[in-house]
């Protein structure tokens, strides 16, 4: 809807900056060449210079706007929208203070209902997505509390419901008046890049409400509607109430009987990848020697 208004250019799900920022507290990464000793290197950097957190995001700062300039087809702005950034959030506003944030939020069940109708065939999976639903949703609700007058804040279901005064709030937030009309435009069908929703851009052309509840009907049997029971009764749930989104009465207090056979080969297939997925890691551990950051600063 953005690039609709001429306004903005994209690349897919650019992704770039979780190369540079966020601590070993932040990201776990895997690399050939130790990520631990850069932990360590840091560390070292920043005792014997105060100036070495500023200097970097000066540094990452005047890299990625000289990236995004040359990506932005001479329009105004250019949208970095990379899921992943949950994580990073904080240090990319301190890396970009001046920059728009447009917290687009959605219910958690209904993005795991996409994550595996998207990625998985509709199979119960979520591998390394799972970090989203966790980690990232909660480090992204605090976020917006820190930086709630900087941050501009909207629901899924309320922009495709009632697009008009969605619209006319982001629009403020931007500070462009005609934003309204791109919501009886055509879509882009396609933001440029590789990474990004890979069915979404492709099935509407127009702004649609379709998708808004249809993610319940994917909670049929009782292993997937104790998942979402489970999901809910951590603490999280307090502050997702508040932004409205509850746990559907539609998916009930689940009992083994409800689509048994449905359930019982979620439950199977989940298993097993779950399994094939740490046997996976493990291998590479052992064959590549990608090593896991260790790194815990010493007590002062």
């Amino acid at each position: 809807m953005l690039l609709s208004s001429g306004q903005c250019a994209t690349l897919g799900e650019p992704s770039l900056l979780l190369r540079f920022l966020g601590e070993a507290k932040d990201v776990a990464r895997y690399a050939t060449y130790r990520e631990n000793n850069l932990e360590v290197s840091k560390y070292d950097m920043r005792a014997k210079w105060d100036g070495f957190d500023d200097a970097y995001r000066k540094g990452v700062r005047n890299l990625m706007l000289d990236i995004y300039t040359n990506l932005s087809d001479g329009k105004p702005f250019f949208v970095d929208k990379t899921p992943r950034y949950t994580l990073i959030a904080e240090e990319i506003y301190k890396t970009f203070p001046d920059a728009k944030f447009i917290v687009l939020w959605r219910h958690p069940l209904a993005v795991a209902a996409s994550i595996s109708s998207t990625f998985y065939k509709s199979r119960w999976r979520f591998d390394d997505f799972i970090v989203d639903l966790t980690t990232g949703i909660d480090r992204l609700h605090e976020f917006q509390n820190k930086h709630g007058k900087q941050v501009c804040s909207i629901r899924y279901e309320d922009l495709v419901s009632n697009p008009t005064p969605e619209l006319a709030k982001i629009g403020d937030y931007l500070g462009w008046k005609e934003l309204g009309k791109v919501k009886d435009q055509i879509l882009p069908q396609s933001t440029g890049g590789t990474l990004g929703d890979p069915s979404g851009v492709h099935k509407y052309t127009k702004l649609s409400s379709e998708s808004r509840d249809k993610w319940i009907s994917s909670y049929h049997n009782w292993y997937r509607q104790k998942w979402a029971i489970k999901y809910f009764k951590h603490q999280r749930a307090v502050w997702l109430e508040k932004l409205g989104y509850t746990l559907p009465e539609s998916i009930p207090s689940s009992s083994l009987i409800n689509n048994l056979t449905s359930g019982l080969s979620d439950l199977k297939y989940t298993a097993s990848r779950t399994r094939s997925h740490k046997q996976r890691a493990i291998r590479a551990f052992q064959k590549d020697y990608i090593y896991p950051y260790t790194f815990k600063p010493p007590h002062d």
